[in-house]
């Protein structure tokens, strides 16, 4: 099981990384143009409908998923199904956006009440522009999770490469002669295409697109009691953006959008690692959840390759955290004020990866049993906790109390989603999977510490040229993977030696 996830998960790996990548690009671009200035404050608070979309989307998608695999047994009934919470998204997304074009001024009033006048006008202009992709991201989401319920990872992997190309070549070429009012246009449509391609991909697998008389039956109903208690999480969740968007504002000019720059680092992490392995394992937590030896198995796999993948890049990402933006971002209009408030962020906003993992992958086994009461609750609870600590930090540390309550938010969620999580998948937690987990952690702290003296040694290497801190950048990081690698062979982690063995029976095979 545990070779077949890796293998299953190495496709889409390769692919999101380099899709995210590029989107990440996409970004620095954005630095480079806009800094931290009112502009990109404006951009980025245009955006929170659609970011907070997203977010709903993929608590959607976690309810939707088991449904949909369920009703697949007849896929004209699975394809209803789906088209029917579509055209309720449409009809729901038609309306928010009526209210949003009366209401432009009071929206963005309530998500950063602490603007100046000039970035208050911009942004209402923007989000009148941008808030269309509240029902696109979800159609995309949407889409997406039915390609991988046939097991199609390439195609909604890769479906991101012509949006972020159709926004770097107007970032390269036109940004300069239209603004940032056409990054946004320009932003609308590139979603459009991404959305468009995975229409044409899914009508392969006989799916079309129908409107109903009826939309509300037995399907959507018992839908919508699954949803609930999910929706609930995700209005405090976007509470809590909103919240932190507030209290940015308070801040100096540029705080959002320095918010936003470390955010977007951290969810390129959880995009690429994350992503790639409930995008793989979830559609099988769907079909296995009655099979209790397979299901404890896939999860501990699962949780095993969360700390494997995201343990060493946390503690890279803290030791370097100011180096790593510093040549991500600093150039043009991004200065070394903004790299010492976005870097701040971003440290404590890496703290919290690997539990956000965690909280991702023991979540779905909720959701895949038909429990989403649960997970709820507990959401709920650590949101609200977050947002005190969010309130109580800023004022003692300012914008980086932000990413510190958010790493701490997760840990608290992820710790008592553990405690719970025996209800539904009872086994998980082996003396097995705690040996492994520690040799892991282990072999994380020893390379780590390697990592570090290889920090102090080369201090005064540090402010040369952009050149030469990616290349110091990229050898620090072999180094760390090198030796992270070594220390869990040394220790004979199995799910390392499988997939070592794995690859030798295949090298052999070929030979």
């Amino acid at each position: 099981m545990g070779v077949n996830l890796f293998k299953a998960g190495a496709i889409v790996f390769v692919v999101a990384t380099f899709s995210k990548i590029l989107g990440f690009l996409r970004e620095t671009f954005v630095a480079y143009h806009f800094g931290t200035s009112h502009e990109s404050d404006a951009y980025y608070l245009a955006l929170t409908p659609s970011t907070l979309a997203i977010t709903f989307s993929l608590s959607l998608s976690s309810v939707f998923l088991p449904l949909f695999i369920k009703y697949l047994k007849k896929k004209e009934e699975a394809y209803h199904f789906a088209n029917k919470i579509l055209l309720i998204s449409l009809i729901t997304s038609f309306i928010l956006y009526g209210v949003v074009l009366v209401f432009s001024e009071e929206a963005i009033a309530l998500i950063a009440p602490g603007l100046t006048y000039e970035t208050e006008k911009l942004s209402i202009y923007l989000l009148q522009i941008l808030f269309p992709l509240t029902f696109i991201v979800l159609a995309i989401q949407m889409y997406t999770v039915m390609l991988n319920s046939f097991d199609s990872f390439f195609i909604p992997a890769i479906s991101i490469l012509p949006n972020n190309i159709v926004i770097l070549i107007y970032l390269t070429f036109f940004v300069d002669i239209f603004g940032v009012s056409g990054l946004a246009f320009v932003t609308l449509v590139a979603f459009i295409i991404q959305l468009i391609i995975l229409v044409f991909t899914i009508m392969k697998y006989d799916y079309t697109f129908q409107t109903s008389s009826f939309i509300l039956d037995k399907r959507i109903k018992d839908f919508s009691i699954l949803l609930l208690p999910i929706l609930l999480s995700t209005a405090f969740s976007q509470l809590n953006a909103i919240v932190d968007r507030a209290l940015a504002s308070t801040q100096s000019e540029g705080s959002i959008a320095a918010l936003m720059y470390s955010y977007r680092l951290k969810t390129l992490i959880a995009g690429i690692f994350i992503t790639a392995v409930i995008t793989v394992t979830f559609p099988k937590l769907s079909r296995i959840k009655n099979k209790t030896k397979e299901l404890v198995e896939l999860t501990q796999n699962s949780l095993l390759s969360i700390l494997v993948l995201i343990g060493p890049l946390s503690v890279f990402f803290i030791i370097f955290h100011t180096e790593i933006i510093r040549v991500l971002f600093e150039r043009g209009a991004f200065d070394q004020q903004a790299t010492l408030v976005t870097s701040n962020v971003f440290l404590y906003y890496s703290i919290g990866l690997v539990f956000m993992g965690y909280r991702e992958i023991l979540s779905r086994n909720f959701f895949a049993a038909g429990d989403t009461k649960t997970p709820t609750k507990l959401m709920i609870i650590s949101l609200i906790i977050t947002m005190i600590m969010s309130v109580v930090f800023v004022r003692i540390m300012g914008i980086p109390g932000l990413g510190l309550s958010s790493s701490l938010g997760l840990i608290i969620n992820a710790t008592m989603i553990s405690f719970s999580v025996n209800q539904v998948t009872k086994g998980i937690w082996s003396k097995a999977f705690f040996e492994s987990s520690f040799k892991i952690i282990i072999s994380i702290l020893c390379s780590g510490i390697i990592l570090w003296f290889c920090n102090e040694t080369i201090e005064d290497v540090k402010n040369s040229s952009i050149i030469t801190q990616i290349t110091l950048l990229v050898g620090l990081f072999l180094i760390q993977c090198i030796s992270f690698l070594f220390f869990m062979y040394i220790l004979k982690i199995k799910i390392v030696l499988d997939n070592i063995n794995s690859i030798k029976r295949k090298f052999v095979k070929e030979r």
